[in-house]
Order: structure tokens, then C-alpha cells, then sequence
């Protein structure tokens, strides 16, 4: 496969990226979505995990950073983030196309970018202010670096590098799950002498220069590592047993099927009717068709991790779900070349139905689901709620109680309404229950 990419792919690349953006811009949540979503906003002022701003692990630096930056022009927390979201959007499509078309040509690549622009699931979060947007962009860049890398681009072959140490500081699932992707790349490199020991060297060099660079002003503002480790050892624990039994393992991978269909929509059957019907072909191909590679090895780790271990929200699938959106619109267009003979133009057919009810679907659907009606209902019943409290009760005499997805809403927006003994607000220092006396 060539190296170089035509100037041409890039420029529609830029077309998609601009469309991501301009397709997100009039659907913005205005109310920060969750509990989640509030200790990213509380973090823009005062980053502590001890604090949950943000929630232990805590890394997810880099979305505190650019929030910052956008809050220094949108003074609106919410805004701030869900900016970031929209730009990392756009970044997302453009990386879809540039990596589809050197694997499939550039009609499958116009599909692909489609169908990620139109998927519920993303379009959804590309809204919200959560972390995993920006984690789908960064894992697209970060696999199209490994797939170059292997092929003896030494440029990717560094900005590889770099990524790998950097993504910990977008999401710390990130380069767990595409660890294995790097090193066998990088391994496949070097015993094909693409690249010299010297070079791997300063690769890992410049790959720790990453992980410093979210690490240190993570723990730095967290206390120290003493304090910071205290700090994430409560998630550790619930992280490592979240799944203890058969029954737990089938439910996530139940949830994990119905988050890959929320994704690609009504890809998901052309997906897994080619995957059935060119199973024998793919198989044949793994061994020689680094495409195929990559795409195991991008995949397998992460749902792994969901299944077996892990798997509370379907935003957590956004290290694996670049790729199955990379897979449906591989499989729109072998459905199109399949029914070619019938009617010559089906492949485009198939596509804009696909995607038309995609899109229908996350701006008409309901509620319950991850869709624009959920968002717009959740920012009504905030702000509702906030106003009326504001209006009927003064805040010297009221403490505001609430639990679930709300808890830390409330720190936000009615923060002199909390009680650090009665609610969710947190402080550095422990509060001191006095002994018990007598029997």
C-alpha cells in the first residue's frame, strides 16, 4: 500500500470534518447531562481528584484543558465542554474518511464518514459533556498512526509514540486497549528492520515525554502521589470486581451488542451479512492483510475488557466502535457490489437508508434512548427545577438533597444549597465522627 495520501482524499476530509462540526452545532445540550458531566465542569476551576473534579482515575486531562480553553471565550462550563466534543466531532469524521479510503477507496470512505456522522450513539455524545467523544477521535488517529507505522512510515513511527503516551491523558482505557496494536506493529516493524533500535529508543523516550505531560499536573493537583493514590483506590476495587460470574460476563455482552447496534444502526445488518457470507474469506486473510490485523487487534482487547471485566455505560465502547463503524461501511458497499447486478446504483440507495434512518433516529427518537429528545428533556427538567428552588426558597435556609445521575448536578448549579455533610460535596478534609461512649 502507498505511503502517500492524495491531496485530494485530505480536502474531503476536511468536508467531513466541517460537516461534523456544522451537523452538532444546533443540537448542543445546555444542561450538563450527569454526574460525570459535573465533576468534568467543577474540574475547570478546581482540578482535585481527591474532590472527584474529575472522578478518580482522573485522567482525562486533556478534556479538562481544552474545556478551559474554550471557557476563557464561553464563560459556560457546559458549553466549554460540549465544545470540545464538537470539535473532536469533526476531527473524528475526517479521520474516518482518511483511514477507510486507504483501506477501501473512497467511495466505501464517503459511507464510512456518513455513517459516523449519522450514528446515534456519537452523534449523541458529540453533544453531551462527557469524555468519549473525544476518545473516539484520538483512538481514529491513533490507529491510522499504527497502521502507517507498520507499513515503514517513520514519521508515524514517532507520532505513534507520542499518542500512545498521551491518549492516558484522554481516557485511561485508551492505551490499554490499543497498547497491543502499537507494540505488535512496532514488533512487525522491527523484525522487518524498518526501524533501528536507536529509533525505538527515542520512540519510547518520547513516549514517556506523553505521559508526563498529563501525569504529573494530574497528581501535582491531586496532592501529590501519596494522596492521589488514596484517592483512586475505591475505584480500582470496583473496577476489578465488577463481574464475578457467568451471568455478569452475558449481560455485558448483550450490552455490548445492543451499544454496537445503537452505533451503526441499520448498518448492523449489512455488517453482519457480509460478515457471514465472506467469513472464510477473512479468515484467510488474517495472516498476510494487515487490515485484518489491525482490526483484531484494535477490537479484541477492548471487548474483552467490556465483557469480562467491566462495562457500565455505552460510551465506554468508544475505543473499540471506530472500527465497526469502519466494518459497516466496508459492508454497505459489498452489499452494493453484491446487488450491483440488480439495479446498478443500490450500494447508494442501501447507504442514504441507512443513514437517513440513522440520523432520523437520534433527532425523532424517544426519550428513554440516547437522542436529541433525551437531551432536550433533560435540560428541561433541570432547569425547571433549578429555577423553581431558586424562586421559592432561600438559599440560608434550604439544603437540596438528591441521588443518581443528578448528585453532583446540584454541586454545580445550586452549590449554595449543599451541605458537605448531607450531600455529595466533597472536601479534602475527612470528617471526624466523635467516639462512641458507654455499651
Amino acid at each position: 500500500m502507498k505511503l502517500s495520501t492524495p491531496n485530494s482524499i485530505w480536502r474531503t476530509a476536511a468536508i467531513l470534518g466541517l460537516l461534523g462540526i456544522l451537523t452538532r452545532l444546533p443540537f448542543q445540550s445546555q444542561i450538563l447531562s450527569e454526574h460525570d458531566a459535573a465533576n468534568f465542569a467543577l474540574a475547570l476551576t478546581d482540578f482535585d481528584v481527591r474532590l472527584h473534579q474529575p472522578h478518580p482515575p482522573g485522567t482525562f486531562v486533556f478534556l479538562i484543558f481544552l474545556g478551559r480553553l474554550f471557557n476563557l471565550f464561553v464563560h459556560d462550563a457546559n458549553q466549554s465542554l460540549v465544545a470540545v466534543n464538537i470539535l473532536a466531532s469533526g476531527i473524528a469524521a475526517a479521520a474516518t474518511f482518511v483511514l477507510s479510503a486507504s483501506w477501501f477507496g473512497r467511495s466505501v470512505a464517503w459511507v464510512s464518514g456518513l455513517l459516523m456522522l449519522s450514528s446515534p450513539l456519537v452523534w449523541f455524545y458529540g453533544e453531551v459533556a462527557l469524555s468519549y467523544m473525544l476518545e473516539y477521535a484520538w483512538v481514529l488517529l491513533l490507529a491510522i498512526a499504527c497502521f502507517r507505522l507498520r507499513l515503514g512510515d517513520k514519521i508515524a513511527f514517532f507520532v505513534a509514540a507520542v499518542m500512545m503516551g498521551l491518549a492516558g491523558g484522554i481516557r485511561p482505557n485508551t492505551p490499554v486497549f490499543l497498547f497491543p496494536l502499537w507494540s505488535i506493529a512496532v514488533a512487525l516493524g522491527m523484525r522487518e528492520r524498518k526501524y533501528s533500535w536507536r529509533q525505538l529508543i527515542l520512540a519510547l523516550l518520547l513516549m514517556a515525554g506523553g505521559v508526563a505531560l498529563w501525569a504529573v499536573p494530574m497528581v501535582a493537583m491531586s496532592g501529590g502521589v501519596t494522596a492521589y493514590w488514596q484517592a483512586i483506590g475505591m475505584w480500582l476495587d470496583r473496577h476489578l470486581e465488577d463481574v464475578d460470574n457467568i451471568w455478569g460476563m452475558l449481560n455485558n455482552a448483550i450490552a455490548l451488542l445492543k451499544a454496537l447496534l445503537f452505533c451503526v444502526g441499520l448498518g448492523f445488518f449489512p455488517l453482519l451479512w457480509v460478515l457471514g457470507k465472506e467469513r472464510k474469506s477473512i479468515l484467510s486473510r488474517v495472516k498476510q492483510d494487515w487490515r485484518v490485523q489491525t482490526l483484531i487487534l484494535w477490537i479484541a482487547p477492548g471487548a474483552a475488557y467490556l465483557i469480562f471485566i467491566h462495562f457500565q455505560r455505552q460510551g465506554h465502547t468508544f475505543t473499540i466502535m471506530p472500527a465497526f463503524v469502519l466494518l459497516g461501511g466496508f459492508a454497505i458497499g459489498r452489499c452494493g457490489q453484491y446487488l450491483a447486478r440488480l439495479h446498478r446504483p443500490v450500494g447508494i440507495i442501501i447507504a442514504a437508508i441507512v443513514i437517513s434512518c440513522n440520523s432520523l433516529f437520534f433527532l425523532l427518537g424517544p426519550g428513554e434512548l440516547r437522542t436529541w429528545t433525551k437531551i432536550r428533556q433533560h435540560d428541561s427538567f433541570v432547569k425547571e427545577r433549578v429555577e423553581a428552588i431558586r424562586d421559592r426558597f432561600p438559599a440560608s435556609q434550604t439544603v437540596v438533597l438528591t441521588r443518581g445521575r443528578y448528585a453532583r448536578i446540584l454541586n454545580f448549579y445550586l452549590d449554595d444549597y449543599q451541605e458537605t455533610s448531607l450531600s455529595h460535596r466533597l472536601q479534602t478534609t475527612p470528617t471526624v465522627l466523635p467516639l462512641k461512649s458507654g455499651p
